[in-house]
């Protein structure tokens, strides 16, 4: 089984790869641990299709997603939500960034922010201002539909599920890639798209691993009051919480910055207690932890009392299920917040690269390297 690229990783980054070098005639292989594809961090997130708001101490990382949120919008509108009020808001203590200060920064990105009552959402004295913002939300199954069903199309891509590579070698311009079932693939070309299990493929490949932190996060789907049906509220710049619509799926997503991470680890391979108690879990192969027995317990009841500090009584959430994923920062990114896409060339033939980024619509980075 021979191809010009292997692709480790079927999430939005995957895809998006294999689509585009799809419609360049190249023979590509998409190799995946998971039994289909959008499985972990590219589902388990906000959904939030990124305009820049979320990011007043980074602005590079604010223009990023702002300069690829209408392409996105317009390349995915078919999963788009864009049938709610987005509101932002500034707390009124702890925040790390002011009201004149986020309004600076949206005028400098040039993204909308209109100012409004905060009676409506908050709690009297609970937030500085709030803004009205334009900023929709994603869903991922329907985008994995889409892409299933597109690449099925092609004779020349190869989704291949429910796979282990153990062991990699080179010969000559090409890596031969062996699988724990005995299975053989050779590639000119690989792109690692596995974020949490970035550095699980680097070391297969005997590379240098980045310095990583890693994060086991829950985020709550929850049921919304009529009053917030058709809301995304997120407080900010600081240790506060977000919730809005997942999706098509009719739940809120609620996370905070303080309840949503677990438990954090700061090895170069993700390594977390709960490993110890399922053998398929390991710093070498990260298990989904959806399906895990020793997945944490929810922050369900930390994350609503928090929401409720904020919003007004008239605004009622209902737990309805946990989502869980390991999510992966580089280090240097919680100085200032920064979520930049890097991309990194390993070995130029055989060509071995390397994509990292948080940010669902920042896929067209892709297209620098590919």
């Amino acid at each position: 089984m021979n191809y010009d690229y292997v692709i480790f990783g079927a999430g939005i980054y995957g895809l998006y790869a294999a689509h585009y070098l799809a419609k360049k005639d190249l023979k590509v292989a998409v190799i995946e641990y998971d039994d289909q594809p959008l499985q972990r961090a590219s589902f388990i997130n906000q959904a939030r299709v990124h305009n820049g708001y979320h990011y007043p101490r980074s602005v590079s990382t604010a223009k990023k997603s702002a300069h690829y949120y209408e392409r996105f919008v317009r390349d995915f509108n078919f999963a788009i939500n864009d049938r709610f009020k987005k509101i932002y808001a500034i707390s009124a203590s702890d925040s790390l960034t002011n009201a004149e200060q986020f309004l600076n920064f949206c005028n400098f990105v040039d993204i909308p922010a209109e100012e409004i009552n905060s009676n409506a959402y908050f709690n009297p004295g609970a937030v500085e201002a709030t803004f009205e913002t334009l900023e929709y939300s994603y869903d991922a199954n329907i985008i994995r539909e889409w892409y299933l069903n597109q690449l099925n199309q092609f004779k020349n891509v190869s989704l291949l599920f429910n796979k282990n590579i153990r062991s990699v070698r080179e010969d000559g311009d090409r890596f031969v890639l062996y699988e724990a079932n005995g299975d053989r693939y050779t590639a000119a070309n690989i792109l690692n798209a596995t974020y949490a299990s970035m550095n699980q493929i680097l070391s297969k490949f005997k590379y240098d691993l980045f310095t990583t932190k890693y994060e086991i996060c829950e985020v709550i789907m929850t049921t919304v009051s009529n009053n917030l049906k058709n809301v995304g509220i997120t407080v900010m710049d600081g240790p506060f919480f977000s919730v809005m619509p997942f999706g098509e799926s009719g739940f809120h997503s609620l996370t905070s910055v303080g309840h949503t991470p677990h438990e954090s680890s700061f090895s170069n391979l993700p390594q977390f207690s709960c490993q110890q108690y399922n053998p398929n879990c390991t710093p070498e192969q990260l298990d989904n932890c959806n399906f895990c027995s020793a997945r944490p317990q929810s922050a369900w009841s930390r994350m609503h009392q928090l929401a409720k500090k904020y919003l007004n009584s008239e605004i009622e959430l209902t737990y309805k299920k946990s989502l869980f994923a390991v999510k992966a920062l580089i280090s240097a990114s919680e100085l200032d917040d920064s979520r930049p896409t890097i991309l990194k060339e390993f070995s130029q033939k055989p060509r071995f690269i390397s994509i990292f980024s948080g940010k669902f619509n920042t896929i067209y980075d892709l297209e620098e390297v590919l």
